[in-house]
């Protein structure tokens, strides 16, 4: 009886020990004030207007600004100088910066990697959007309207030219150029997607490489045709037509890319924080979903801050462990 009357006492009592506790708030102390942009965000991406990832981003910065969800104007630049390394470089050694944001993907990853000493520690991870993928296209008038018509020319003797943007574009070329092509292919390098599809319109290339994002409208006007996916399955809509390399029995040719976006290093965590519950707040708009995702079918798929960094970080295992 008398420890329970102890134990009642003890626990209607305020004890100094409880009341300055590690973690405790202490009275009258002011709580640090949440981030919020005092300036002009400069958003940077590092390939060309009209492609990928400009599109990308345009999407992004639109819904920021229409549903208010940040107190200033967001500009986009296009910084494509040295195949996008000087924009990189230039976010990498920003100081205690938390109004640039940098658009980056695994083909910029790619790039950074096989031409810098660059890395992923040299940029703050935010937030990855959504995976992406690549298309093979031709011409929709082209002498070849299917990858298997185009596999048998190249086995019958033909050569074709095919055009993409730097890194991933790349990468999945060099893919079909091992197992496929073989001499009988050529790339042609292009500062982005939107280039790539206009070459391809001019009869300059055979064959384009590009990604849903960009090449949509071209489908629906019926002046391309998507031929082959790079992806683990199909894309649906007007690309659902378009066979998967694996599904043509070629198991090596394979590769997805992710969408996302990046800070300084140096970026203050209180703007960490704050980027990636905003970006997410996108992720959840209906304007993201249709106007975005939907339309150029990608798979939607948002990673914050330390998820995004693991998810970014493997990527960059890989492409390291095969270079």
């Amino acid at each position: 009886m008398l420890a329970m009357v102890m134990m009642l006492g003890l626990a209607g009592c305020s004890t100094t020990n409880e009341q300055e506790k590690p973690g405790a708030a202490k009275a009258g102390a002011a709580e640090p004030e949440a981030f919020a942009p005092e300036k002009i965000i400069e958003w940077i991406v590092t390939s060309s207007a009209g492609g990928g990832s400009d599109i990308f981003s345009r999407s992004i910065s639109d819904i920021l600004s229409k549903k208010d969800l940040v107190p200033q104007n967001v500009v986009v630049y296009n910084q494509t100088d040295g195949g996008g390394e000087v924009g990189r470089r230039k976010v990498s050694m920003l100081k205690n910066e938390a109004h640039t944001l940098l658009t980056f993907n695994t083909g910029d990853l790619q790039g950074m990697l096989e031409n810098t000493q660059l890395k992923l520690k040299d940029f703050t991870p935010l937030a990855i959007m959504a995976l992406d993928g690549q298309i093979l296209l031709v011409k929709d008038d082209s002498k070849h309207q299917s990858i298997e018509e185009i596999i048998a020319a190249l086995e019958g003797g033909e050569s074709f030219i095919i055009g993409g943007s730097k890194s991933d574009d790349e990468h999945v070329y060099k893919l079909f150029k091992e197992n496929i092509g073989g001499d009988a292919v050529e790339y042609m390098r292009f500062d982005s997607t939107g280039d790539v599809l206009t070459s391809l319109l001019g009869g300059h290339v055979d064959i384009a490489i590009g990604k849903p994002a960009a090449s949509t409208q071209y489908i629906e006007s019926k002046d391309m045709k998507a031929i082959a996916t790079f992806g683990s399955e199909r894309f649906g809509g007007v690309f659902a037509d378009a066979p998967t390399f694996l599904e043509l029995g070629y198991e090596d040719i394979r590769f997805e890319i992710y969408r996302g976006i990046v800070g300084p290093a140096d970026m203050p965590q209180e703007a960490v924080d704050y980027w990636v519950e905003t970006l997410e707040t996108v992720t959840e708009t209906e304007e993201w979903r249709v106007d975005y995702i939907d339309k150029f079918l990608l798979l939607p798929s948002f990673k914050g801050g330390e998820e995004a960094r693991e998810y970014m970080q493997k990527v960059e295992d890989e492409i390291l462990e095969n270079m």
